[in-house]
């Protein structure tokens, strides 16, 4: 299709029958393939095409050390057939700010690339628009953190391609934030208001180059009761997909970074998930609970659970045109329930019952056979 045929498509959260047979990729976040030989097993299964991995990085190294390498290689090595794409972040304090910090942190992420060439993308930091991520957001009361981040993408996505040009180059973007510099607790820029200053400092650049290779938005809803396709006034979630288009077109239109739709550029979906109960299995987790809505892991057809919510989720990122990739976060609970219980396997490994929902909608995805109308239809039913 032509890219204005994509661009005028865009515009729904769904394609009609004739764009169905497009590609999404369906991957995990779980840093346990850097540890669990045997996963690799459980990723087939599922029909996983993605492992998403977090590498930490410390303020001023331009080279990975011996224990990074290790790190990186075993992830590699355990991953199997699945694809890697590096999270790649310090603290908040350590944001590359400064020219010499943007050159250390690219320089380290493109030397693992050149130790490790198998690895397929990589995330330029993790939700730059927070600041328990990116610190400053604001420098006195004005933004500061998207024309930081901008320049930090630039300055990555040039090491990188010219050394490695088959590497795909990510953003991440939190679906929350405040634009608020004198807030009591989480300074931050809203999804919106970030992109709309990237895109002003892009433009002031006069760079003759893109910056990313898709973006990338984690899209966790207010609650995982809330279902997939809701709507929000700030906050950005795949229900807000038309209007996260509408920002990255009004921030990147006519410029030399093509916006999602357009050439190779995808929206990619790098954190989404639902947070279970674990009663069936409460000897294998420490701590309380702290999420109060919490849904079964399956229930009955009326209310929410993770086995209909992830394949809700699953589905309507195939028929938004733009998405390229949808990430579960995770693929087995983490075992403080201080932490996140969104995977399809328990903290002992063993299946979720919405285990099977979730390896039923990838096979749906891989072959094609997501019914977008019939989506179209349960939304309008639930009342999307």
């Amino acid at each position: 299709m032509c890219v204005l045929g994509l661009a005028l498509v865009a515009v729904s959260a769904f394609v009609s029958p004739a764009l169905a047979g497009r590609s999404l990729v369906v991957g995990v976040n779980e840093d346990a393939v850097k540890s669990r030989p045997g996963i690799s097993s459980t990723a087939n299964d599922l029909g996983l095409g993605y492992y998403r991995v977090t590498q930490r990085w410390e303020a001023g190294r331009s080279q990975p050390s011996a224990a990074d390498a290790a790190s990186v290689a075993a992830a590699l090595r355990n991953a199997g057939s699945q694809k890697v794409l590096l999270s790649v972040f310090g603290t908040a304090n350590a944001a590359p700010v400064s020219l010499s910090s943007r050159r250390a942190y690219c320089s380290f992420v493109s030397s693992l690339l050149d130790r490790y060439p198998q690895v397929a993308a990589v995330n330029i930091w993790n939700e730059a628009n927070l600041s328990y991520f990116w610190k400053p957001q604001f420098s006195r009361g004005k933004s500061a953190a998207p024309a930081a981040y901008a320049a930090l993408m630039a300055r990555c996505y040039d090491t990188i391609k010219n050394r490695h040009a088959a590497v795909r180059v990510l953003t991440s973007v939190s679906p929350r934030g405040n634009d608020n510099p004198r807030a009591r607790s989480n300074v931050s820029h809203s999804p919106g208001t970030f992109i709309k200053k990237m895109g002003q400092a892009f433009r002031h650049s006069h760079r003759r180059a893109r910056i990313f290779d898709a973006w990338g938005q984690n899209v966790y809803g207010a609650s995982s009761k809330e279902r997939p396709w809701a709507r929000h006034r700030v906050d950005i979630g795949q229900g807000d997909y038309s209007r996260l288009l509408s920002y990255l077109r009004t921030a990147f239109g006519a410029t030399r970074q093509p916006v999602p739709g357009q050439k190779d550029v995808r929206i990619w979906y790098l954190e989404g998930g639902f947070q279970t109960s674990v009663a069936a299995k409460r000897s294998f987790y420490g701590s309380s609970e702290t999420d109060r809505s919490v849904v079964p892991s399956l229930g009955s057809p009326s209310k929410p659970d993770q086995a209909s919510q992830l394949t809700d989720a699953v589905r309507l990122a195939y028929c938004q045109p733009a998405v390229g990739a949808f990430f579960n976060f995770l693929l087995a609970d983490e075992p403080s329930l201080r932490g996140w219980q969104s995977g399809v396997l328990f903290s002992d490994w063993t299946p979720k019952p919405s285990y099977q929902a979730f390896k039923r909608v990838i096979a749906e995805v891989k072959s094609h056979r997501v019914n977008c109308a019939k989506l179209k239809v349960r939304i309008k039913k639930l009342g999307g």
